[in-house]
Protein backbone atom coordinates (compact mmCIF):
# COMPACT_ATOMS: atom_id res chain seq x y z
CA UNK A 1 0.00 0.00 0.00
CA UNK A 2 2.79 2.57 0.66
CA UNK A 3 4.00 2.03 -2.91
CA UNK A 4 0.56 2.69 -4.40
CA UNK A 5 0.25 5.75 -2.16
CA UNK A 6 3.60 7.16 -3.35
CA UNK A 7 2.61 6.52 -6.98
CA UNK A 8 -0.63 8.41 -6.44
CA UNK A 9 -2.75 5.34 -7.19
CA UNK A 10 -3.79 4.26 -3.66
CA UNK A 11 -7.24 5.75 -4.20
CA UNK A 12 -7.75 3.72 -7.38
CA UNK A 13 -5.93 0.45 -6.70
CA UNK A 14 -9.01 -1.30 -5.30
CA UNK A 15 -11.05 -0.23 -8.31
CA UNK A 16 -8.36 -1.60 -10.61
CA UNK A 17 -8.08 -4.83 -8.59
CA UNK A 18 -11.84 -5.34 -8.71
CA UNK A 19 -11.67 -6.00 -12.47
CA UNK A 20 -9.77 -9.33 -12.24
CA UNK A 21 -11.82 -10.17 -9.14
CA UNK A 22 -15.02 -9.71 -11.13
CA UNK A 23 -13.62 -11.84 -13.96
CA UNK A 24 -12.71 -14.59 -11.50
CA UNK A 25 -16.21 -14.48 -10.04
CA UNK A 26 -17.73 -14.60 -13.51
CA UNK A 27 -15.86 -17.80 -14.25
CA UNK A 28 -16.79 -19.41 -10.92
CA UNK A 29 -20.07 -21.27 -10.69
CA UNK A 30 -22.07 -21.29 -8.61
CA UNK A 31 -21.51 -17.82 -7.14
CA UNK A 32 -22.67 -17.69 -3.52
CA UNK A 33 -24.03 -14.59 -1.79
CA UNK A 34 -24.92 -14.15 1.89
CA UNK A 35 -28.41 -13.14 3.01
CA UNK A 36 -28.66 -9.36 2.92
CA UNK A 37 -26.63 -9.04 -0.27
CA UNK A 38 -29.81 -8.11 -2.11
CA UNK A 39 -29.94 -4.92 -0.04
CA UNK A 40 -26.49 -4.02 -1.32
CA UNK A 41 -27.58 -4.67 -4.91
CA UNK A 42 -30.61 -2.42 -4.43
CA UNK A 43 -28.37 0.26 -2.96
CA UNK A 44 -25.99 0.03 -5.93
CA UNK A 45 -28.94 0.37 -8.29
CA UNK A 46 -30.09 3.48 -6.46
CA UNK A 47 -26.55 4.89 -6.60
CA UNK A 48 -26.68 4.59 -10.40
CA UNK A 49 -30.03 6.37 -10.49
CA UNK A 50 -28.74 9.27 -8.38
CA UNK A 51 -25.61 9.51 -10.54
CA UNK A 52 -27.86 11.06 -13.19
CA UNK A 53 -27.67 14.27 -11.16
CA UNK A 54 -24.01 14.78 -12.06
CA UNK A 55 -22.88 17.25 -14.67
CA UNK A 56 -19.68 19.02 -15.68
CA UNK A 57 -16.65 18.42 -13.48
CA UNK A 58 -18.89 16.80 -10.86
CA UNK A 59 -19.03 13.78 -13.15
CA UNK A 60 -15.51 12.97 -11.94
CA UNK A 61 -16.37 12.86 -8.24
CA UNK A 62 -19.71 11.13 -8.82
CA UNK A 63 -18.19 8.54 -11.15
CA UNK A 64 -15.34 7.91 -8.74
CA UNK A 65 -17.69 7.24 -5.84
CA UNK A 66 -19.87 4.96 -7.96
CA UNK A 67 -16.77 2.98 -8.94
CA UNK A 68 -15.74 2.68 -5.27
CA UNK A 69 -19.12 1.26 -4.26
CA UNK A 70 -19.13 -1.31 -7.05
CA UNK A 71 -15.50 -2.28 -6.41
CA UNK A 72 -16.28 -2.75 -2.70
CA UNK A 73 -19.26 -4.97 -3.54
CA UNK A 74 -17.10 -7.06 -5.87
CA UNK A 75 -14.42 -7.45 -3.17
CA UNK A 76 -17.06 -8.51 -0.65
CA UNK A 77 -18.50 -11.17 -2.95
CA UNK A 78 -15.04 -12.28 -4.07
CA UNK A 79 -13.75 -12.82 -0.51
CA UNK A 80 -16.98 -14.54 0.51
CA UNK A 81 -16.66 -17.07 -2.33
CA UNK A 82 -13.03 -17.97 -1.61
CA UNK A 83 -12.42 -21.06 0.47
CA UNK A 84 -10.16 -21.19 3.50
CA UNK A 85 -7.56 -22.99 1.38
CA UNK A 86 -7.65 -20.24 -1.27
CA UNK A 87 -7.45 -17.37 1.23
CA UNK A 88 -6.76 -18.45 4.83
CA UNK A 89 -8.30 -16.25 7.47
CA UNK A 90 -4.92 -16.04 9.17
CA UNK A 91 -3.50 -14.37 6.06
CA UNK A 92 -6.28 -11.77 6.11
CA UNK A 93 -5.43 -10.92 9.72
CA UNK A 94 -1.73 -10.67 8.91
CA UNK A 95 -2.42 -8.32 6.01
CA UNK A 96 -4.66 -6.16 8.21
CA UNK A 97 -1.90 -5.95 10.82
CA UNK A 98 0.62 -4.93 8.18
CA UNK A 99 -1.80 -2.29 6.90
CA UNK A 100 -2.16 -0.96 10.46
CA UNK A 101 1.62 -0.87 10.79
CA UNK A 102 1.97 1.21 7.60
CA UNK A 103 -0.54 3.73 8.94
CA UNK A 104 1.37 4.08 12.22
CA UNK A 105 4.60 4.63 10.28
CA UNK A 106 2.72 7.32 8.37
CA UNK A 107 1.73 8.85 11.70
CA UNK A 108 5.33 9.21 12.81
CA UNK A 109 6.32 10.49 9.36
CA UNK A 110 3.78 13.30 9.79
CA UNK A 111 5.56 14.49 12.93
CA UNK A 112 8.89 14.55 11.10
CA UNK A 113 8.02 16.13 7.74
CA UNK A 114 4.71 17.84 8.59
CA UNK A 115 2.32 18.48 5.72
CA UNK A 116 4.91 17.72 3.05
CA UNK A 117 3.29 16.77 -0.24
CA UNK A 118 4.70 15.86 -3.61
CA UNK A 119 3.62 15.40 -7.20
CA UNK A 120 3.05 11.74 -7.92
CA UNK A 121 3.57 9.95 -11.25
CA UNK A 122 -0.21 9.58 -11.49
CA UNK A 123 -0.65 13.34 -11.29
CA UNK A 124 1.73 13.81 -14.21
CA UNK A 125 -0.38 11.41 -16.28
CA UNK A 126 -3.75 13.06 -15.67
CA UNK A 127 -4.90 15.76 -18.10
CA UNK A 128 -5.21 19.33 -16.84
CA UNK A 129 -9.03 19.52 -17.00
CA UNK A 130 -9.31 16.51 -14.68
CA UNK A 131 -6.97 18.11 -12.14
CA UNK A 132 -9.24 21.15 -12.03
CA UNK A 133 -11.51 19.01 -9.89
CA UNK A 134 -10.30 19.52 -6.27
CA UNK A 135 -11.09 15.92 -5.30
CA UNK A 136 -9.11 14.51 -8.23
CA UNK A 137 -6.11 16.62 -7.27
CA UNK A 138 -6.25 15.50 -3.65
CA UNK A 139 -6.51 11.84 -4.63
CA UNK A 140 -3.33 11.80 -6.71
CA UNK A 141 -1.12 14.17 -4.68
CA UNK A 142 0.30 12.27 -1.68
CA UNK A 143 0.60 14.25 1.55
CA UNK A 144 1.92 13.18 4.93
CA UNK A 145 -0.33 15.35 7.07
CA UNK A 146 -3.02 18.00 7.15
CA UNK A 147 -1.89 20.89 9.36
CA UNK A 148 -4.65 22.40 11.49
CA UNK A 149 -4.46 25.02 14.24
CA UNK A 150 -7.78 24.75 16.06
CA UNK A 151 -5.90 23.88 19.28
CA UNK A 152 -3.52 26.83 18.92
CA UNK A 153 -0.17 25.92 17.36
CA UNK A 154 -0.30 24.25 13.95
CA UNK A 155 -0.61 20.49 14.43
CA UNK A 156 0.31 18.01 11.67
CA UNK A 157 -2.49 15.42 11.69
CA UNK A 158 -1.39 12.21 9.91
CA UNK A 159 -2.81 11.18 6.54
CA UNK A 160 -0.35 8.69 4.97
CA UNK A 161 -1.00 6.17 3.47
CA UNK A 162 -4.52 7.60 3.14
CA UNK A 163 -5.72 10.84 1.56
CA UNK A 164 -7.31 12.71 4.46
CA UNK A 165 -6.61 12.77 8.19
CA UNK A 166 -10.15 11.61 8.98
CA UNK A 167 -9.68 8.74 6.54
CA UNK A 168 -6.48 7.85 8.42
CA UNK A 169 -8.49 7.72 11.64
CA UNK A 170 -11.35 5.81 10.03
CA UNK A 171 -8.98 3.26 8.52
CA UNK A 172 -7.22 2.63 11.82
CA UNK A 173 -10.54 2.40 13.64
CA UNK A 174 -11.78 -0.39 11.38
CA UNK A 175 -8.40 -2.14 11.26
CA UNK A 176 -7.93 -2.19 15.04
CA UNK A 177 -10.36 -5.08 15.77
CA UNK A 178 -8.68 -7.18 13.08
CA UNK A 179 -5.29 -6.48 14.67
CA UNK A 180 -6.72 -7.51 18.04
CA UNK A 181 -7.97 -10.72 16.43
CA UNK A 182 -4.49 -11.37 15.06
CA UNK A 183 -3.00 -10.83 18.54
CA UNK A 184 -5.24 -13.53 19.96
CA UNK A 185 -4.87 -16.28 17.37
CA UNK A 186 -1.65 -15.99 15.34
CA UNK A 187 0.86 -17.38 17.79
CA UNK A 188 3.52 -16.08 20.19
CA UNK A 189 5.73 -14.31 17.64
CA UNK A 190 2.87 -12.35 16.16
CA UNK A 191 1.49 -11.66 19.62
CA UNK A 192 4.79 -10.10 20.71
CA UNK A 193 5.05 -7.98 17.55
CA UNK A 194 1.46 -6.76 17.85
CA UNK A 195 1.94 -5.89 21.53
CA UNK A 196 4.93 -3.75 20.57
CA UNK A 197 2.97 -2.23 17.68
CA UNK A 198 0.14 -1.27 20.04
CA UNK A 199 2.55 0.51 22.37
CA UNK A 200 4.17 2.36 19.47
CA UNK A 201 0.77 3.24 17.99
CA UNK A 202 -0.44 4.98 21.14
CA UNK A 203 1.50 8.20 20.48
CA UNK A 204 0.37 8.98 16.90
CA UNK A 205 -3.20 7.92 17.69
CA UNK A 206 -3.35 10.46 20.52
CA UNK A 207 -1.42 13.23 18.75
CA UNK A 208 -3.72 12.89 15.74
CA UNK A 209 -6.41 14.35 18.08
CA UNK A 210 -8.87 12.23 16.13
CA UNK A 211 -11.77 11.76 18.52
CA UNK A 212 -13.62 9.47 16.13
CA UNK A 213 -10.65 7.11 16.16
CA UNK A 214 -10.55 7.18 19.95
CA UNK A 215 -14.27 6.34 20.08
CA UNK A 216 -13.89 3.51 17.57
CA UNK A 217 -11.03 1.87 19.46
CA UNK A 218 -12.66 2.22 22.88
CA UNK A 219 -16.14 1.13 21.80
CA UNK A 220 -14.89 -1.67 19.56
CA UNK A 221 -12.49 -3.08 22.14
CA UNK A 222 -15.00 -3.02 24.98
CA UNK A 223 -17.76 -4.49 22.79
CA UNK A 224 -15.60 -7.36 21.52
CA UNK A 225 -14.24 -8.10 24.98
CA UNK A 226 -17.74 -8.26 26.46
CA UNK A 227 -18.95 -10.57 23.68
CA UNK A 228 -16.11 -13.01 24.35
CA UNK A 229 -16.37 -12.72 28.12
CA UNK A 230 -20.04 -13.74 27.98
CA UNK A 231 -18.87 -16.90 26.17
CA UNK A 232 -16.36 -17.69 28.90
CA UNK A 233 -13.29 -16.38 27.05
CA UNK A 234 -11.60 -13.93 29.44
CA UNK A 235 -8.25 -13.68 27.64
CA UNK A 236 -9.14 -10.30 26.16
CA UNK A 237 -10.68 -9.06 29.40
CA UNK A 238 -7.34 -9.48 31.16
CA UNK A 239 -5.52 -7.92 28.22
CA UNK A 240 -7.96 -4.98 28.16
CA UNK A 241 -7.36 -4.23 31.83
CA UNK A 242 -3.60 -4.38 31.33
CA UNK A 243 -3.76 -2.17 28.23
CA UNK A 244 -5.99 0.32 30.02
CA UNK A 245 -3.51 0.58 32.88
CA UNK A 246 -0.60 1.16 30.47
CA UNK A 247 -2.54 3.83 28.58
CA UNK A 248 -3.44 5.56 31.84
CA UNK A 249 0.20 5.65 32.95
CA UNK A 250 1.37 6.95 29.56
CA UNK A 251 -1.31 9.62 29.58
CA UNK A 252 -0.66 10.86 33.11
CA UNK A 253 3.14 10.70 32.90
CA UNK A 254 3.42 12.57 29.58
CA UNK A 255 2.06 15.68 27.84
CA UNK A 256 -0.44 13.45 26.04
CA UNK A 257 -2.95 13.88 28.86
CA UNK A 258 -3.03 17.63 28.34
CA UNK A 259 -3.50 17.16 24.60
CA UNK A 260 -6.44 14.81 25.16
CA UNK A 261 -8.05 17.28 27.57
CA UNK A 262 -7.55 20.16 25.15
CA UNK A 263 -9.10 18.22 22.28
CA UNK A 264 -12.12 17.16 24.29
CA UNK A 265 -12.65 20.72 25.51
CA UNK A 266 -12.44 22.23 22.02
CA UNK A 267 -15.77 22.36 20.17
CA UNK A 268 -14.38 23.76 16.91
CA UNK A 269 -15.17 20.70 14.82
CA UNK A 270 -18.48 20.17 16.62
CA UNK A 271 -19.81 23.50 15.38
CA UNK A 272 -18.45 22.91 11.89
CA UNK A 273 -19.98 19.44 11.68
CA UNK A 274 -23.36 20.61 12.97
CA UNK A 275 -23.41 23.32 10.33
CA UNK A 276 -22.67 20.77 7.59
CA UNK A 277 -25.34 18.38 8.90
CA UNK A 278 -27.92 21.19 9.04
CA UNK A 279 -27.09 22.21 5.47
CA UNK A 280 -27.34 18.59 4.37
CA UNK A 281 -30.80 18.18 5.89
CA UNK A 282 -31.94 21.53 4.50
CA UNK A 283 -30.72 20.94 0.94
CA UNK A 284 -31.80 17.31 0.63
CA UNK A 285 -35.39 18.52 0.79
CA UNK A 286 -34.89 19.81 -2.77
CA UNK A 287 -34.10 16.28 -4.00
CA UNK A 288 -35.21 13.81 -1.31
CA UNK A 289 -35.56 10.76 -3.56
CA UNK A 290 -32.32 10.59 -5.52
CA UNK A 291 -30.12 13.20 -3.85
CA UNK A 292 -27.41 15.06 -5.72
CA UNK A 293 -25.07 12.25 -6.79
CA UNK A 294 -22.20 13.37 -4.54
CA UNK A 295 -21.33 16.07 -1.98
CA UNK A 296 -21.30 19.62 -3.35
CA UNK A 297 -19.20 22.67 -2.62
CA UNK A 298 -20.71 25.00 -0.06
CA UNK A 299 -21.80 27.95 -2.20
CA UNK A 300 -21.99 30.34 0.75
CA UNK A 301 -18.57 29.35 2.11
CA UNK A 302 -16.57 27.62 -0.66
CA UNK A 303 -13.51 27.25 1.59
CA UNK A 304 -15.50 25.21 4.10
CA UNK A 305 -16.03 21.43 3.82
CA UNK A 306 -18.47 20.34 1.13
CA UNK A 307 -22.12 19.80 2.03
CA UNK A 308 -22.85 16.10 2.48
CA UNK A 309 -19.54 15.13 4.07
CA UNK A 310 -18.14 14.31 7.53
CA UNK A 311 -20.10 11.12 8.01
CA UNK A 312 -21.01 8.24 5.69
CA UNK A 313 -24.68 8.47 6.60
CA UNK A 314 -24.77 12.14 5.65
CA UNK A 315 -22.80 11.47 2.47
CA UNK A 316 -25.22 8.74 1.40
CA UNK A 317 -28.27 10.79 2.37
CA UNK A 318 -27.10 13.84 0.42
CA UNK A 319 -25.73 11.91 -2.54
CA UNK A 320 -28.43 9.25 -2.97
CA UNK A 321 -31.48 10.56 -1.16
CA UNK A 322 -33.57 9.08 1.62
CA UNK A 323 -34.12 5.68 -0.09
CA UNK A 324 -30.37 5.32 -0.62
CA UNK A 325 -29.69 6.13 3.03
CA UNK A 326 -32.29 3.61 4.22
CA UNK A 327 -30.86 0.87 2.00
CA UNK A 328 -27.31 1.59 3.18
CA UNK A 329 -28.30 1.50 6.85
CA UNK A 330 -30.36 -1.67 6.35
CA UNK A 331 -27.46 -3.45 4.64
CA UNK A 332 -25.00 -2.34 7.34
CA UNK A 333 -27.23 -3.59 10.15
CA UNK A 334 -28.00 -6.85 8.34
CA UNK A 335 -24.36 -7.72 7.74
CA UNK A 336 -23.37 -6.67 11.26
CA UNK A 337 -25.99 -8.99 12.76
CA UNK A 338 -25.22 -11.96 10.53
CA UNK A 339 -21.44 -11.65 10.92
CA UNK A 340 -21.73 -12.58 14.61
CA UNK A 341 -23.56 -15.86 14.08
CA UNK A 342 -21.55 -18.99 14.92
CA UNK A 343 -18.21 -17.22 15.35
CA UNK A 344 -15.07 -18.20 17.20
CA UNK A 345 -12.61 -15.80 18.85
CA UNK A 346 -11.15 -14.33 15.66
CA UNK A 347 -14.56 -14.24 14.00
CA UNK A 348 -15.96 -12.13 16.83
CA UNK A 349 -13.33 -9.46 16.18
CA UNK A 350 -14.04 -9.52 12.45
CA UNK A 351 -17.67 -8.95 13.41
CA UNK A 352 -16.62 -5.96 15.54
CA UNK A 353 -15.07 -4.29 12.48
CA UNK A 354 -18.37 -4.72 10.61
CA UNK A 355 -20.46 -3.69 13.62
CA UNK A 356 -18.56 -0.42 13.92
CA UNK A 357 -20.08 0.83 10.67
CA UNK A 358 -23.49 1.75 12.21
CA UNK A 359 -21.58 3.49 15.01
CA UNK A 360 -19.03 5.41 12.96
CA UNK A 361 -21.14 6.29 9.92
CA UNK A 362 -22.52 9.35 11.73
CA UNK A 363 -19.15 11.10 11.91
CA UNK A 364 -16.79 9.19 9.58
CA UNK A 365 -16.81 8.73 5.81
CA UNK A 366 -15.80 5.21 4.80
CA UNK A 367 -14.95 6.03 1.20
CA UNK A 368 -12.30 5.38 0.01
CA UNK A 369 -9.92 2.83 1.58
CA UNK A 370 -11.89 2.08 4.79
CA UNK A 371 -14.84 0.58 2.91
CA UNK A 372 -12.54 -2.10 1.50
CA UNK A 373 -11.25 -2.94 4.99
CA UNK A 374 -14.87 -3.36 6.07
CA UNK A 375 -15.76 -5.56 3.10
CA UNK A 376 -12.65 -7.66 3.64
CA UNK A 377 -13.67 -8.27 7.26
CA UNK A 378 -17.32 -8.88 6.36
CA UNK A 379 -16.59 -11.34 3.57
CA UNK A 380 -14.14 -13.26 5.74
CA UNK A 381 -16.45 -13.35 8.76
CA UNK A 382 -19.47 -14.52 6.78
CA UNK A 383 -17.53 -17.44 5.29
CA UNK A 384 -17.80 -19.08 8.69
CA UNK A 385 -15.31 -20.59 11.10
CA UNK A 386 -12.52 -22.53 9.33
CA UNK A 387 -11.80 -26.11 10.30
CA UNK A 388 -9.08 -26.30 12.97
CA UNK A 389 -7.10 -28.61 10.71
CA UNK A 390 -7.04 -26.10 7.86
CA UNK A 391 -4.74 -23.65 9.60
CA UNK A 392 -2.51 -24.04 12.62
CA UNK A 393 -2.86 -20.32 13.30
CA UNK A 394 -6.60 -20.47 14.05
CA UNK A 395 -7.82 -20.92 17.63
CA UNK A 396 -10.38 -23.49 18.75
CA UNK A 397 -14.05 -22.65 18.55
CA UNK A 398 -15.20 -20.48 21.44
CA UNK A 399 -18.59 -20.48 23.09
CA UNK A 400 -20.05 -23.45 21.25
CA UNK A 401 -19.69 -22.07 17.71
CA UNK A 402 -20.01 -24.80 15.16
CA UNK A 403 -17.07 -25.85 13.02
CA UNK A 404 -18.02 -24.94 9.49
CA UNK A 405 -16.58 -26.04 6.21
CA UNK A 406 -14.54 -23.15 4.84
CA UNK A 407 -15.78 -23.88 1.34
CA UNK A 408 -19.43 -24.00 2.39
CA UNK A 409 -20.53 -20.76 4.13
CA UNK A 410 -23.62 -21.08 6.25
CA UNK A 411 -26.98 -19.72 5.03
CA UNK A 412 -26.02 -18.64 1.52
CA UNK A 413 -27.92 -17.68 -1.59
CA UNK A 414 -26.81 -18.91 -5.02
CA UNK A 415 -26.58 -16.16 -7.63
CA UNK A 416 -25.48 -18.34 -10.54
CA UNK A 417 -25.91 -22.07 -10.90
CA UNK A 418 -24.19 -24.45 -13.24
CA UNK A 419 -26.55 -25.48 -16.04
Amino acid sequence: MPLWWALGTASFIWIIASVPMAWTLFRRTPIKAPPGFGLLLLFLGWVLVSASQAEGLRLISVGYRVALYFAAAILFLYIYNLSEEELPRARVLKLATLYFFYAIVGGYAAFIVGDLRFTSPMEYLLPGPVLENPLAQQLVRPTFAQSQDFLGPSLPRPTAPFVFTNEWGSGLGFLAPMVIAAWGVLGKRWQSCITLLALVAFVPIIISVNRGLWIAIIVGTIYGTILLATRGDTKYLRALLAAGLVCLVLTVASPLGGLIAARLANDHSNNSRLTIYEQTIDQIQDSPWIGFGAPRVNEDEPNKPAVGTHGQFWTVLYSHGIPGALLFVAFSLSIARRSLQGQDRAGVWLHVTVALVPVMMWFYDILNQPIFVIMLAAGTALRGVPRPSSSHDVDPVVGGASQLSPSQPTDTRTLVRTV
